[in-house]
């Protein structure tokens, strides 16, 4: 059964309504809900400053409303990936310490981000990402004899960056000589593009002049993958 209200309550709806008050806003101070609230004030003409105020709060309440979304999608994402990094959290307990584990890992990593034999004839590992660099390059150096003087580093960046300091950075990071970094490279691609990335450091090459290296992490990537399809699934 529908609840009756009193002329009272009415008239106070109208009132607010030809104030320039929104349907929303007379349901939230009356208590009362905006179906019945607009067959009261339906017939109310708004003065243009009205509707331009309320088309002002209605596109305001749209902006907050997405951005209230957004904030929950960005919690149930961060949420997601919570629970699957606990599900494989026991992936770093494994013996990286074991020299076949350490191989293995390096391997991979250079299957995947690294300069392939022939196409090049030296170690060449790419990557925008410090902590696959610096992962990399510990693997390589605790479980391979390197010659640190066999290094060679090259940052390639935005436009607006400042590859002196990029160049800094990326030393202190892999641990190698500024000395041994080249002069680092600005993609012409991006000039008037401001970079929009927070804590975008660029691209960072590490090198070295082995071609026994080199295919050495190839063909231990290349046998976990033809070992993965051997049989034919």
């Amino acid at each position: 059964m529908s609840k009756i209200y009193s002329a009272k309550i009415k008239n106070k709806a109208c009132l607010l309504r030809s104030k320039g008050f929104s349907l929303k806003e007379i349901s939230l101070e009356l208590d009362i809900p905006k179906n019945t609230i607009q067959g009261w004030v339906r017939y109310i003409e708004l003065t243009n400053k009205q509707r331009r105020r309320l088309s002002k709060k209605e596109k305001l309440g749209g902006y907050i409303g997405r951005l209230k979304a957004k904030d929950v999608l960005k919690r149930k994402i961060e949420d997601w990936k919570r629970q699957i990094r606990k599900r494989v959290n026991y992936m770093r307990k494994l013996p990286y310490k074991d020299e076949e584990i350490g191989k293995l890992t390096c391997g991979l990593l250079y299957l995947c981000e690294g300069g392939k034999y022939p196409s090049t004839r030296q170690l060449t590992f790419g990557n925008s990402d410090p902590k696959i660099i610096r992962s990399f390059l510990k693997l390589l150096r605790q479980w391979f004899h390197v010659d640190e003087s066999k290094f060679r580093c090259r940052v390639m960046h935005r436009w607006d960056q400042d590859g002196k300091s990029l160049n800094r950075y990326w030393s202190n990071l892999t641990k190698i000589s500024p000395g041994q970094f080249y002069k680092s490279y600005a993609d012409k691609r991006t000039l008037d593009k401001p970079t929009k990335k927070e804590g975008y450091k660029g691209v960072c090459a590490v090198m070295y002049f082995n071609t026994n290296l080199q295919f050495e992490l190839q063909a231990i990537g290349e046998s976990i993958v033809e070992f993965g399809g051997a049989d034919g699934n």
